[in-house]
Protein backbone atom coordinates (compact mmCIF):
# COMPACT_ATOMS: atom_id res chain seq x y z
CA UNK A 1 0.00 0.00 0.00
CA UNK A 2 1.24 3.47 -0.89
CA UNK A 3 0.14 4.77 2.50
CA UNK A 4 2.91 2.76 4.19
CA UNK A 5 5.48 4.69 2.14
CA UNK A 6 4.27 8.06 3.44
CA UNK A 7 7.13 9.45 5.57
CA UNK A 8 6.53 8.72 9.23
CA UNK A 9 3.28 6.78 8.81
CA UNK A 10 4.74 3.31 9.31
CA UNK A 11 6.49 4.54 12.46
CA UNK A 12 3.24 6.06 13.71
CA UNK A 13 1.52 2.74 13.06
CA UNK A 14 4.10 0.79 15.06
CA UNK A 15 4.17 3.30 17.89
CA UNK A 16 0.39 3.27 18.15
CA UNK A 17 0.31 -0.54 18.24
CA UNK A 18 2.73 -0.55 21.18
CA UNK A 19 0.92 2.31 22.92
CA UNK A 20 -2.45 0.61 22.54
CA UNK A 21 -1.12 -2.54 24.18
CA UNK A 22 0.11 -0.42 27.07
CA UNK A 23 -3.32 1.18 27.40
CA UNK A 24 -4.93 -2.23 27.64
CA UNK A 25 -2.38 -3.33 30.23
CA UNK A 26 -3.42 -0.30 32.31
CA UNK A 27 -7.13 -0.97 31.78
CA UNK A 28 -6.80 -4.59 32.88
CA UNK A 29 -4.68 -3.50 35.85
CA UNK A 30 -7.21 -0.88 36.96
CA UNK A 31 -10.37 -2.93 36.44
CA UNK A 32 -9.10 -6.34 37.40
CA UNK A 33 -5.85 -6.50 39.32
CA UNK A 34 -6.44 -3.39 41.42
CA UNK A 35 -10.00 -4.45 42.23
CA UNK A 36 -8.74 -7.79 43.54
CA UNK A 37 -5.73 -6.31 45.34
CA UNK A 38 -7.71 -3.61 47.13
CA UNK A 39 -10.93 -5.67 47.48
CA UNK A 40 -13.03 -3.05 45.69
CA UNK A 41 -16.78 -3.46 45.88
CA UNK A 42 -19.47 -2.84 43.28
CA UNK A 43 -19.87 0.79 44.33
CA UNK A 44 -16.17 1.50 43.93
CA UNK A 45 -16.13 -0.15 40.52
CA UNK A 46 -19.15 1.88 39.40
CA UNK A 47 -17.48 5.07 40.60
CA UNK A 48 -14.32 4.18 38.69
CA UNK A 49 -16.40 3.62 35.55
CA UNK A 50 -17.88 7.12 35.84
CA UNK A 51 -14.53 8.74 36.63
CA UNK A 52 -12.91 7.13 33.58
CA UNK A 53 -15.79 8.06 31.26
CA UNK A 54 -16.90 11.52 32.37
CA UNK A 55 -13.73 13.57 31.73
CA UNK A 56 -13.60 12.61 28.06
CA UNK A 57 -17.37 12.91 27.68
CA UNK A 58 -17.67 16.37 29.25
CA UNK A 59 -14.34 17.97 28.31
CA UNK A 60 -13.81 16.31 24.92
CA UNK A 61 -14.88 19.36 22.88
CA UNK A 62 -12.58 21.58 24.97
CA UNK A 63 -9.69 19.23 24.24
CA UNK A 64 -10.55 19.70 20.57
CA UNK A 65 -9.85 23.43 20.87
CA UNK A 66 -6.43 22.56 22.31
CA UNK A 67 -5.72 20.23 19.39
CA UNK A 68 -6.67 22.85 16.81
CA UNK A 69 -4.49 25.44 18.53
CA UNK A 70 -1.43 23.25 19.10
CA UNK A 71 -1.81 20.92 16.15
CA UNK A 72 -2.41 17.15 16.49
CA UNK A 73 1.28 16.20 16.56
CA UNK A 74 2.09 18.43 19.54
CA UNK A 75 -1.13 17.41 21.28
CA UNK A 76 -0.27 13.74 20.85
CA UNK A 77 3.22 14.29 22.28
CA UNK A 78 1.79 16.16 25.28
CA UNK A 79 -0.90 13.49 25.84
CA UNK A 80 1.69 10.70 25.85
CA UNK A 81 4.04 12.53 28.20
CA UNK A 82 1.14 13.31 30.55
CA UNK A 83 0.03 9.68 30.35
CA UNK A 84 3.54 8.56 31.29
CA UNK A 85 3.47 10.76 34.41
CA UNK A 86 0.05 9.44 35.45
CA UNK A 87 1.14 5.83 34.89
CA UNK A 88 4.31 6.33 36.96
CA UNK A 89 2.22 7.87 39.73
CA UNK A 90 -0.10 4.85 39.62
CA UNK A 91 2.87 2.59 40.40
CA UNK A 92 2.81 4.19 43.87
CA UNK A 93 -0.93 3.70 44.43
CA UNK A 94 -1.55 2.16 47.84
CA UNK A 95 -5.36 2.32 47.87
CA UNK A 96 -8.26 2.03 45.47
CA UNK A 97 -9.22 5.63 46.29
CA UNK A 98 -5.87 6.74 44.84
CA UNK A 99 -6.51 4.65 41.71
CA UNK A 100 -9.89 6.35 41.28
CA UNK A 101 -8.38 9.82 41.80
CA UNK A 102 -5.72 9.19 39.16
CA UNK A 103 -8.33 7.87 36.73
CA UNK A 104 -9.48 11.47 36.15
CA UNK A 105 -6.30 12.65 34.40
CA UNK A 106 -6.05 9.24 32.72
CA UNK A 107 -9.47 9.81 31.12
CA UNK A 108 -8.38 13.25 29.90
CA UNK A 109 -5.15 11.83 28.49
CA UNK A 110 -7.08 9.17 26.58
CA UNK A 111 -9.48 11.76 25.15
CA UNK A 112 -6.68 14.09 24.04
CA UNK A 113 -4.57 11.28 22.57
CA UNK A 114 -7.43 9.63 20.66
CA UNK A 115 -8.69 12.84 19.05
CA UNK A 116 -5.13 13.95 18.21
CA UNK A 117 -4.46 10.63 16.52
CA UNK A 118 -7.70 10.92 14.52
CA UNK A 119 -6.65 14.38 13.29
CA UNK A 120 -3.22 13.27 12.07
CA UNK A 121 -3.97 11.19 8.91
CA UNK A 122 -5.53 14.06 6.89
CA UNK A 123 -2.30 16.04 7.38
CA UNK A 124 0.00 13.14 6.55
CA UNK A 125 -1.46 11.12 3.67
CA UNK A 126 -3.08 11.89 0.29
CA UNK A 127 -6.85 11.95 0.27
CA UNK A 128 -7.15 8.75 -1.76
CA UNK A 129 -5.18 6.93 0.99
CA UNK A 130 -7.16 8.39 3.91
CA UNK A 131 -9.46 5.38 4.40
CA UNK A 132 -6.50 3.00 4.34
CA UNK A 133 -4.63 5.14 6.87
CA UNK A 134 -7.65 5.23 9.21
CA UNK A 135 -8.19 1.48 8.85
CA UNK A 136 -4.55 0.61 9.56
CA UNK A 137 -4.40 2.92 12.58
CA UNK A 138 -7.65 1.42 13.82
CA UNK A 139 -6.21 -2.06 13.36
CA UNK A 140 -3.08 -1.06 15.29
CA UNK A 141 -5.30 -0.06 18.21
CA UNK A 142 -7.69 -2.99 17.90
CA UNK A 143 -5.02 -5.69 17.99
CA UNK A 144 -4.45 -4.66 21.60
CA UNK A 145 -7.91 -6.07 22.45
CA UNK A 146 -6.45 -9.52 21.79
CA UNK A 147 -2.80 -8.99 22.81
CA UNK A 148 -3.22 -6.48 25.66
CA UNK A 149 -4.89 -8.77 28.24
CA UNK A 150 -2.28 -11.47 27.62
CA UNK A 151 0.58 -9.00 28.10
CA UNK A 152 -1.14 -7.61 31.21
CA UNK A 153 -1.44 -11.07 32.73
CA UNK A 154 2.24 -11.84 32.03
CA UNK A 155 3.49 -8.50 33.39
CA UNK A 156 1.33 -8.76 36.50
CA UNK A 157 2.50 -12.30 37.18
CA UNK A 158 6.16 -11.22 37.14
CA UNK A 159 6.15 -7.65 38.49
CA UNK A 160 2.73 -7.23 40.10
CA UNK A 161 0.42 -4.22 39.91
CA UNK A 162 3.21 -1.57 39.88
CA UNK A 163 4.85 -3.43 37.00
CA UNK A 164 1.69 -3.19 34.90
CA UNK A 165 1.55 0.59 35.32
CA UNK A 166 5.31 0.88 34.70
CA UNK A 167 4.88 -1.03 31.43
CA UNK A 168 2.14 1.42 30.45
CA UNK A 169 4.50 4.31 31.20
CA UNK A 170 7.14 2.84 28.90
CA UNK A 171 4.65 2.54 26.02
CA UNK A 172 3.60 6.17 26.56
CA UNK A 173 7.25 7.22 26.16
CA UNK A 174 7.48 5.23 22.93
CA UNK A 175 4.31 6.91 21.66
CA UNK A 176 5.66 10.37 22.51
CA UNK A 177 9.00 9.67 20.83
CA UNK A 178 7.31 8.50 17.62
CA UNK A 179 4.91 11.48 17.53
CA UNK A 180 7.73 13.96 18.14
CA UNK A 181 9.53 12.79 14.98
CA UNK A 182 6.51 13.15 12.70
CA UNK A 183 6.42 15.82 10.01
CA UNK A 184 2.88 16.94 9.28
CA UNK A 185 1.44 19.73 7.19
CA UNK A 186 0.56 22.96 9.04
CA UNK A 187 -2.74 24.77 8.59
CA UNK A 188 -3.55 28.44 8.28
CA UNK A 189 -3.66 30.43 11.48
CA UNK A 190 -6.81 32.55 12.01
CA UNK A 191 -6.38 36.12 10.77
CA UNK A 192 -8.06 37.51 13.88
CA UNK A 193 -7.12 35.88 17.21
CA UNK A 194 -10.11 34.40 18.98
CA UNK A 195 -10.80 33.16 22.48
CA UNK A 196 -11.02 29.48 23.35
CA UNK A 197 -14.71 29.94 24.15
CA UNK A 198 -15.34 31.45 20.70
CA UNK A 199 -13.52 28.58 19.02
CA UNK A 200 -15.55 26.07 21.01
CA UNK A 201 -18.82 27.74 20.00
CA UNK A 202 -17.65 27.94 16.39
CA UNK A 203 -16.95 24.20 16.44
CA UNK A 204 -20.50 23.39 17.51
CA UNK A 205 -21.80 25.92 14.99
CA UNK A 206 -19.84 24.20 12.22
CA UNK A 207 -21.49 20.87 13.08
CA UNK A 208 -24.92 22.47 13.17
CA UNK A 209 -24.46 24.17 9.77
CA UNK A 210 -22.90 21.21 7.94
CA UNK A 211 -25.43 18.52 6.97
CA UNK A 212 -22.75 15.84 6.52
CA UNK A 213 -21.27 16.42 9.98
CA UNK A 214 -24.70 16.64 11.58
CA UNK A 215 -25.89 13.41 9.92
CA UNK A 216 -22.72 11.49 10.79
CA UNK A 217 -22.65 12.53 14.45
CA UNK A 218 -26.34 11.69 14.95
CA UNK A 219 -25.83 8.22 13.47
CA UNK A 220 -22.65 7.78 15.50
CA UNK A 221 -24.48 8.70 18.71
CA UNK A 222 -27.24 6.15 18.12
CA UNK A 223 -24.73 3.42 17.32
CA UNK A 224 -22.53 4.26 20.33
CA UNK A 225 -25.57 3.99 22.61
CA UNK A 226 -26.22 0.47 21.30
CA UNK A 227 -22.59 -0.52 21.77
CA UNK A 228 -22.54 0.85 25.31
CA UNK A 229 -25.78 -0.90 26.25
CA UNK A 230 -24.60 -4.19 24.73
CA UNK A 231 -21.25 -3.87 26.48
CA UNK A 232 -22.99 -3.55 29.83
CA UNK A 233 -25.29 -6.50 29.08
CA UNK A 234 -22.50 -8.81 27.82
CA UNK A 235 -21.18 -10.08 31.19
CA UNK A 236 -24.73 -10.57 32.47
CA UNK A 237 -25.60 -12.49 29.30
CA UNK A 238 -22.62 -14.82 29.56
CA UNK A 239 -23.17 -15.43 33.26
CA UNK A 240 -26.96 -15.60 33.55
CA UNK A 241 -28.19 -16.72 30.10
CA UNK A 242 -25.38 -18.95 28.87
CA UNK A 243 -24.34 -19.95 32.41
CA UNK A 244 -20.67 -19.73 31.47
CA UNK A 245 -17.63 -18.52 33.41
CA UNK A 246 -15.60 -15.34 33.17
CA UNK A 247 -13.11 -17.27 31.01
CA UNK A 248 -15.81 -17.74 28.40
CA UNK A 249 -16.51 -14.01 28.52
CA UNK A 250 -12.82 -13.39 27.77
CA UNK A 251 -13.02 -15.77 24.79
CA UNK A 252 -15.97 -13.81 23.42
CA UNK A 253 -13.90 -10.62 23.64
CA UNK A 254 -11.03 -12.29 21.81
CA UNK A 255 -13.32 -13.45 18.99
CA UNK A 256 -14.76 -9.95 18.76
CA UNK A 257 -11.23 -8.57 18.49
CA UNK A 258 -10.30 -11.03 15.73
CA UNK A 259 -13.31 -9.92 13.68
CA UNK A 260 -12.49 -6.27 14.32
CA UNK A 261 -8.83 -6.51 13.29
CA UNK A 262 -9.55 -8.73 10.28
CA UNK A 263 -12.21 -6.37 8.99
CA UNK A 264 -9.84 -3.44 9.44
CA UNK A 265 -7.32 -5.14 7.13
CA UNK A 266 -10.06 -5.75 4.56
CA UNK A 267 -11.07 -2.08 4.69
CA UNK A 268 -7.44 -1.06 4.23
CA UNK A 269 -7.26 -3.27 1.12
CA UNK A 270 -10.54 -2.04 -0.39
CA UNK A 271 -9.87 1.61 0.36
CA UNK A 272 -11.82 4.69 -0.65
CA UNK A 273 -14.93 2.99 -2.04
CA UNK A 274 -16.15 2.34 1.52
CA UNK A 275 -15.95 5.94 2.73
CA UNK A 276 -19.59 6.80 2.06
CA UNK A 277 -22.62 7.71 4.13
CA UNK A 278 -24.37 4.67 2.66
CA UNK A 279 -21.71 2.38 4.14
CA UNK A 280 -22.10 4.00 7.57
CA UNK A 281 -25.90 3.65 7.47
CA UNK A 282 -25.71 0.01 6.34
CA UNK A 283 -23.18 -0.72 9.09
CA UNK A 284 -25.59 0.80 11.62
CA UNK A 285 -28.33 -1.54 10.42
CA UNK A 286 -26.01 -4.55 10.61
CA UNK A 287 -24.79 -3.44 14.04
CA UNK A 288 -28.32 -3.62 15.41
CA UNK A 289 -28.81 -7.05 13.84
CA UNK A 290 -25.53 -8.56 15.03
CA UNK A 291 -25.94 -7.24 18.58
CA UNK A 292 -29.41 -8.80 18.72
CA UNK A 293 -28.07 -12.06 17.25
CA UNK A 294 -25.22 -12.22 19.76
CA UNK A 295 -27.18 -11.39 22.92
CA UNK A 296 -30.54 -12.79 21.86
CA UNK A 297 -29.61 -16.45 21.40
CA UNK A 298 -29.35 -19.32 23.88
CA UNK A 299 -26.80 -21.11 21.70
CA UNK A 300 -23.12 -20.66 22.50
CA UNK A 301 -22.19 -21.42 18.87
CA UNK A 302 -24.59 -18.79 17.50
CA UNK A 303 -23.33 -16.33 20.12
CA UNK A 304 -19.76 -16.78 18.88
CA UNK A 305 -20.90 -16.20 15.31
CA UNK A 306 -22.81 -13.11 16.41
CA UNK A 307 -19.94 -11.55 18.36
CA UNK A 308 -17.52 -12.20 15.49
CA UNK A 309 -19.86 -10.51 13.00
CA UNK A 310 -20.37 -7.69 15.46
CA UNK A 311 -16.61 -7.11 15.56
CA UNK A 312 -16.49 -7.08 11.75
CA UNK A 313 -19.33 -4.57 11.59
CA UNK A 314 -17.77 -2.23 14.16
CA UNK A 315 -14.75 -1.81 11.87
CA UNK A 316 -16.96 -1.21 8.82
CA UNK A 317 -18.82 1.45 10.79
CA UNK A 318 -16.04 3.23 12.61
CA UNK A 319 -13.49 3.75 9.83
CA UNK A 320 -15.90 5.18 7.20
CA UNK A 321 -17.64 7.35 9.82
CA UNK A 322 -14.32 8.83 10.95
CA UNK A 323 -13.32 9.46 7.33
CA UNK A 324 -16.60 11.30 6.66
CA UNK A 325 -15.98 13.56 9.65
CA UNK A 326 -12.46 14.29 8.41
CA UNK A 327 -13.73 15.16 4.95
CA UNK A 328 -16.81 17.16 5.90
CA UNK A 329 -14.86 19.35 8.36
CA UNK A 330 -12.11 21.80 7.38
CA UNK A 331 -8.66 20.71 8.55
CA UNK A 332 -8.46 23.71 10.88
CA UNK A 333 -11.48 22.33 12.82
CA UNK A 334 -10.52 18.64 12.86
CA UNK A 335 -9.52 18.76 16.51
CA UNK A 336 -12.91 20.05 17.65
CA UNK A 337 -14.99 17.80 15.38
CA UNK A 338 -13.04 14.61 16.05
CA UNK A 339 -12.79 15.33 19.78
CA UNK A 340 -16.57 15.74 19.82
CA UNK A 341 -16.85 12.35 18.13
CA UNK A 342 -14.51 10.84 20.73
CA UNK A 343 -16.54 12.37 23.57
CA UNK A 344 -19.79 10.80 22.35
CA UNK A 345 -18.62 7.24 23.07
CA UNK A 346 -17.94 7.70 26.82
CA UNK A 347 -21.07 9.86 27.06
CA UNK A 348 -23.06 6.98 25.59
CA UNK A 349 -21.63 4.71 28.29
CA UNK A 350 -22.63 7.15 31.01
CA UNK A 351 -26.18 7.30 29.64
CA UNK A 352 -26.49 3.57 28.96
CA UNK A 353 -25.35 2.42 32.42
CA UNK A 354 -28.40 3.64 34.42
CA UNK A 355 -30.78 2.77 31.56
CA UNK A 356 -29.49 -0.80 31.47
CA UNK A 357 -29.66 -1.09 35.25
CA UNK A 358 -33.27 0.14 35.29
CA UNK A 359 -34.62 -1.85 32.33
CA UNK A 360 -32.80 -5.16 32.60
CA UNK A 361 -34.69 -6.08 35.78
CA UNK A 362 -37.99 -5.44 34.04
CA UNK A 363 -37.28 -6.76 30.55
CA UNK A 364 -34.42 -9.23 30.98
CA UNK A 365 -31.05 -9.28 29.24
CA UNK A 366 -32.12 -10.86 25.97
CA UNK A 367 -35.35 -8.93 25.48
CA UNK A 368 -33.60 -5.63 26.17
CA UNK A 369 -30.78 -6.45 23.75
CA UNK A 370 -33.16 -7.51 20.97
CA UNK A 371 -35.35 -4.42 21.45
CA UNK A 372 -32.31 -2.12 21.36
CA UNK A 373 -30.99 -3.89 18.26
CA UNK A 374 -34.34 -3.55 16.51
CA UNK A 375 -34.50 0.16 17.32
CA UNK A 376 -31.04 0.72 15.84
CA UNK A 377 -31.98 -1.23 12.71
CA UNK A 378 -34.95 1.09 12.17
CA UNK A 379 -32.78 4.15 12.87
CA UNK A 380 -30.22 2.86 10.36
CA UNK A 381 -32.88 2.49 7.67
CA UNK A 382 -34.00 6.10 8.27
CA UNK A 383 -30.37 7.23 8.10
CA UNK A 384 -29.89 5.30 4.84
CA UNK A 385 -32.85 7.10 3.26
CA UNK A 386 -31.59 10.50 4.40
CA UNK A 387 -28.03 9.76 3.25
CA UNK A 388 -29.13 10.17 -0.38
CA UNK A 389 -29.65 13.89 0.19
CA UNK A 390 -26.17 14.59 1.61
CA UNK A 391 -23.69 16.54 -0.52
CA UNK A 392 -20.42 14.73 -1.33
CA UNK A 393 -17.57 15.59 1.04
CA UNK A 394 -14.54 17.47 -0.21
CA UNK A 395 -11.18 15.68 -0.27
CA UNK A 396 -8.54 16.48 2.31
CA UNK A 397 -4.85 15.75 2.47
CA UNK A 398 -1.42 17.25 2.80
CA UNK A 399 -0.66 20.23 0.62
CA UNK A 400 1.76 19.94 -2.28
CA UNK A 401 4.99 21.48 -0.88
CA UNK A 402 6.04 22.61 -4.39
CA UNK A 403 2.85 24.53 -5.09
CA UNK A 404 3.62 27.68 -3.10
CA UNK A 405 0.88 29.44 -1.18
CA UNK A 406 -2.60 30.27 -2.40
CA UNK A 407 -1.64 33.97 -2.30
CA UNK A 408 1.34 33.33 -4.59
CA UNK A 409 -0.81 31.49 -7.09
CA UNK A 410 -3.53 34.13 -7.19
CA UNK A 411 -0.91 36.88 -7.53
CA UNK A 412 0.33 35.16 -10.70
CA UNK A 413 -3.15 35.23 -12.17
CA UNK A 414 -4.11 31.59 -11.57
CA UNK A 415 -6.38 29.72 -9.17
CA UNK A 416 -5.30 28.69 -5.70
CA UNK A 417 -3.49 25.31 -5.67
CA UNK A 418 -5.25 22.29 -4.25
CA UNK A 419 -4.39 20.34 -1.12
CA UNK A 420 -4.74 17.13 -3.12
CA UNK A 421 -6.01 15.84 -6.41
CA UNK A 422 -9.82 15.92 -6.16
CA UNK A 423 -11.65 12.64 -6.48
CA UNK A 424 -14.23 12.38 -9.26
CA UNK A 425 -17.43 14.15 -8.33
CA UNK A 426 -15.91 16.02 -5.41
CA UNK A 427 -15.24 19.71 -5.06
CA UNK A 428 -11.56 20.63 -4.66
CA UNK A 429 -10.38 21.85 -1.28
CA UNK A 430 -8.35 25.09 -1.23
CA UNK A 431 -4.86 25.22 0.16
CA UNK A 432 -4.40 27.30 3.35
CA UNK A 433 -3.07 30.76 2.70
CA UNK A 434 -0.56 31.30 5.49
CA UNK A 435 0.81 28.19 7.18
CA UNK A 436 1.10 28.37 10.91
CA UNK A 437 3.47 26.31 13.01
CA UNK A 438 0.94 23.68 14.05
CA UNK A 439 2.28 20.15 13.93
Amino acid sequence: MRVLRVPGFAQLLGGQAVNAIGNWVAIIAIWGFAAFEFAAGAGALALLFLVLSLPGAVLGPVLGVVIDRWGPRRSLVVANLAGCLVALTLTQADSYAMVIALAVPLGLVEGLASASLDALPPRMVPDDQLVRANALLGGAEDQAIVVGPLVAAAVHAVWGLPGAFAADAVTFVIGAAVAARLRVEPVAAPEVPTTARRELVDGFGLVRRTPGLRWTLVVVTITYLLWALAGILEPLYVRDVLARSDSEFAYFQAVFGVGLVGAGLVIAAVGDRLATARTVALATIVSGGTAALYLGTDSVVVAYVGVFLWGVDVAFFYVPAKTLLQRYAPVSAHGRVLALNQSLEPMASVIAAPVAAALVVWAGVQSLAVAAGAFVVVAGVVALLRARHLPPPAPVGPADPTAGTARDSVALGGPAPLTSVPAPGRAPAPRPEAPADQG
